[in-house]
């Protein structure tokens, strides 16, 4: 009976815990390595700082899949709910860490299968730089590379002490140069990756800098460094976690689309394939991922745009093959779009789309297609190949073909992102 009771009681906490992690007016750690605050519950938004792991903040409101929150210097702003407690990728930033792992591997790149380019010992001071599905880019000895997430922990009271007229760099892009101790304070201008600045006033959070231009203004710990950094050095392209994508594989269940000449290929079939490989090359890259559906299922057109349209996607792109009444007639992908909220989109992803696949590509352009007017979401929809052409065919069933439509898609989709971004800041 005992044993009985204390169970009762462990499970009872792990529920209060699960509440209190996740209601408003709670006060919760981070767990994401580094997660933007938005000024609006908008992915497009401008951001006002940034919360890191172990950060503690406040939820204040949700709202469309946003909390508003309150961090420990009395910032007000949104974070992503999806990110916040199990995010797995996350924005430029320069945080202190230590590995907590013996003899953890640099990689090369930010997978296991990857070179290993230096061992690193348990307590060993790296810099994170960025967090990619899972994996940290880091800065240690003079060298980037990758670990994973949980092999770090995070020491943001051990940023490196700074002289005053000491000569350092900014640590990311677009960061801001405020007026004064405040994200609330007004921002001078924005400032970039290894531009170089000088201290003039140091502080535990708060630092007074100088540009080489003379202007003077307020940066935090976490944008700033000493190690010497390239405006030439390739990184990755940022992740952009914040964004969600919805992806609907054409027909599906009792509605097989068209067919290949000889009747074996369905349309259905290869769409489902296509957005699957797309899905996959999105996550990695660092992008939140929804999908209409993810099996041999009948979703009907109506409730493909009710989908999407009660979401927190930011984008719909729809796969599809195209056909023809006789065979071989047509050849090419094209891009279709409906609403004038989703022409730069179309544009983005059908310049990918021509760059990139062997296909010739017959451009982009309106089309009255219903999961297309029905949507509230900027909405696009791919045809990405003739079904009943048979080269059109043999390509579309080959997975290096959908690898080449997942590249084009992530470049097309990233280009779009940061154009928006720039126009909304």
């Amino acid at each position: 009976m005992k044993l009985l009771i204390f169970n009762l009681v462990i499970v009872g906490l792990v529920i209060a815990g699960f509440y209190f992690m996740h209601g408003t007016n709670q006060i919760v750690d981070v767990q994401t390595i580094a997660l933007n605050v938005r000024e609006k519950p908008d992915a497009t938004s401008p951001v006002l700082t940034q919360v890191h792991r172990e950060d503690r903040v406040t939820i204040k409101e949700k709202k469309g899949g946003w909390y508003k929150i309150q961090t420990s210097e009395k910032v007000d702003g949104w974070v992503a709910e999806w990110l916040i407690f199990d995010g797995q990728s996350g924005p430029y930033t320069y945080l202190p860490a230590v590995i907590t792992q013996r003899n953890t591997e640099l990689k090369k790149n930010n997978q296991k299968s990857s070179k290993t380019i230096d061992t690193l010992r348990k307590k060993q001071k790296v810099f994170v730089t960025l967090e990619l599905n899972g994996w940290c880019r880091i800065y240690v000895d003079d060298k980037y590379g990758w670990v994973p997430s949980d092999s770090l922990d995070i020491r943001k009271n051990q940023q490196p002490k700074f002289e005053i007229d000491d000569k350092l760099q900014v640590a990311l892009d677009n960061a801001p140069l405020y007026s004064k101790k405040s994200e609330t304070s007004s921002i001078s201008t924005r400032l970039g990756y290894a531009e170089k600045i000088t201290l003039k006033e140091e502080g535990d959070y708060w630092y007074q800098v100088s540009t080489e231009s003379g202007q003077k203004g307020y940066m935090r710990s976490w944008e700033i460094t000493n190690n010497k950094l390239s405006k030439n050095e390739k990184r990755p392209r940022e992740p952009l976690p914040e964004h969600v994508i919805m992806l609907d594989p054409g027909h599906g269940g009792n509605d097989p689309g068209a067919e290949t000449n000889d009747g074996k290929v369905l349309e259905k079939t290869l769409t489902l394939a296509t957005a699957k490989t797309v899905k996959n090359e999105l996550e990695e890259k660092g992008y939140s991922v929804l999908m209409t559906r993810s099996k041999d299922d009948f979703v009907s057109l109506s409730k493909i745009a009710d989908i999407s349209n009660k979401s927190n996607a930011d984008i719909f792109l729809s796969f599809h093959y195209d056909s023809t009444g006789n065979p071989n007639e047509g050849s090419g992908t094209t891009t279709f779009y409906r609403n004038k909220n989703g022409r730069p989109l179309a544009q983005a992803v059908n310049d990918q789309i021509a760059d990139i696949l062997p296909l010739e590509n017959r451009g982009f352009g309106t089309q009255d297609y219903q999961v297309l007017r029905e949507n509230d979401k900027p909405a696009i929809l791919l045809e990405l190949g003739y079904i009943n052409n048979d080269t059109d065919a043999a390509y579309a069933q080959n997975k290096k073909y959908h690898n080449k439509v997942a590249e084009a898609v992530y470049e097309g989709v990233t280009n779009y992102f940061i154009e928006m971004n720039k126009k909304d800041r």
